[in-house]
């Protein structure tokens, strides 16, 4: 068997590859001969090597102290006495099967899975309540004053209502931990309560004008308290941004990182996990309360029928719009500043009305009355 090969060799002067012949020399070293002629030599040892790893179809490549470079066109020879050559073997024969290239790719994908579905948001609860207070702060006081600058408008209720509900909610609701209470216009909000980090719930006139009683208004503050004591918005922010992390690590995109945890969790719908544990929050302390959750589902159905509404006359006002002859760029701007206002309008919508919710009320007040009786 032949003890020397052809390899390209980079001497580390020039950057110009130079054909050349390596050898065994000791079983500690080889001998390197290269030049038009082969007349240069060099020596050197393995402890004094660095072996690059292939990757598919990729031949190794050997880096030296002196900055010069080996590069093979072949598998290494078998009497290459290069320390790790034997597993650096079997991960090249590995990578070139077909059957492992496929068994790999469908375990990147299911744990690529299990973490979005379990491992993101496990770490995001585990964060969330290890996080100190002045943490929380910081981050909600954030999204506060975006809430406030950017997606609504000073209140119009009257000083004695905002009183009169503030008092019901420290008597009823708070249990304890009450939060800030901020009543705004809705705006862009439109009839919507919002439950912060920093221990703030913004609740909008409109909601409050869609009520038909205080208890339907408890009963959303009930809600919102359950958020707040389960931190589901921070949750929901640090899962995002762990979203982003992992998109980070496919692509090497960190751009605005940092910046992103507010607005993660203003711009993401609550998980219906989220939504079930605020909502079975809200039934059990109106229930310890002695609040009929009636009240509850009658106001989830009202904002379920007026988001339907709303809905539906915004098609037809586009479909008005659509057959008017219009500006093609000015309508196309429109258009856009449209869809944005809507995607950021299902976006806070922090409590969908759906069915499904409704129901769960329903469920849990014929329970409770089957234990009442």
């Amino acid at each position: 068997m032949s003890q020397s090969i052809d390899v390209i060799f980079y001497d580390g002067v020039v950057s110009r590859p130079q054909q050349a012949r390596i050898s065994a020399s000791s079983p500690s070293e080889i001998l390197i001969r290269y030049g038009e002629q082969l007349q240069q030599q060099r020596r050197y040892l393995y402890d004094d090597m660095v072996l690059i790893g292939a990757l598919g179809k990729l031949h190794p490549v050997i880096e030296l102290k002196d900055d010069a470079r080996i590069e093979f066109q072949a598998p290494l020879p078998e009497w290459f006495n290069y320390g790790t050559k034997g597993v650096q073997h079997s991960v090249w024969k590995l990578e070139r099967s077909p059957s492992l290239i496929i068994f790999s790719l469908v375990f990147v994908v299911a744990f690529c899975f299990a973490l979005i579905q379990w491992g993101i948001p496990a770490a995001s609860h585990y964060v969330a309540f290890k996080l100190p207070a002045n943490t929380l702060d910081k981050i909600g006081d954030e999204v506060e004053e975006y809430v406030i600058e950017n997606m609504t408008k000073p209140s119009h209720l009257a000083q004695g209502q905002r009183d009169q509900i503030k008092a019901q909610y420290l008597a009823t609701i708070a249990e304890g931990h009450p939060a800030k209470l901020i009543f705004r216009e809705g705006d862009h909000l439109g009839a919507n309560a919002v439950a912060l980090p920093n221990n703030t719930i913004i609740i909008t006139d409109e909601l409050i004008e869609l009520a038909h009683s205080d208890q339907e208004i408890l009963g959303v503050l009930a809600h919102e308290q359950g958020h707040l004591v389960e931190r589901h918005s921070l949750q929901q922010g640090l899962s995002s941004l762990g979203m982003s992390v992992l998109y980070i690590a496919m692509t090497g995109d960190s751009s605005d990182l940092l910046t992103s945890l507010p607005a993660a969790m203003i711009g993401a719908n609550y998980s219906r996990k989220f939504e079930k544990e605020a909502d079975l929050y809200a039934l059990k302390l109106m229930d310890r309360k002695h609040i009929e959750v009636a009240h509850f589902a009658n106001f989830l159905q009202r904002l379920n029928d007026e988001v339907a509404a709303e809905e539906k006359a915004e098609d037809s006002t586009r479909k008005s719009d659509s057959d008017k002859k219009t500006d093609p760029s000015k309508a196309q701007k429109e258009q856009t500043e449209e869809n944005t206002h809507l995607a950021v309008l299902d976006a806070l919508s922090s409590h969908p009305a759906t069915e499904e919710r409704i129901q769960m009320v329903r469920d849990f007040e014929k329970q409770q009355q089957s234990k009442h009786q």
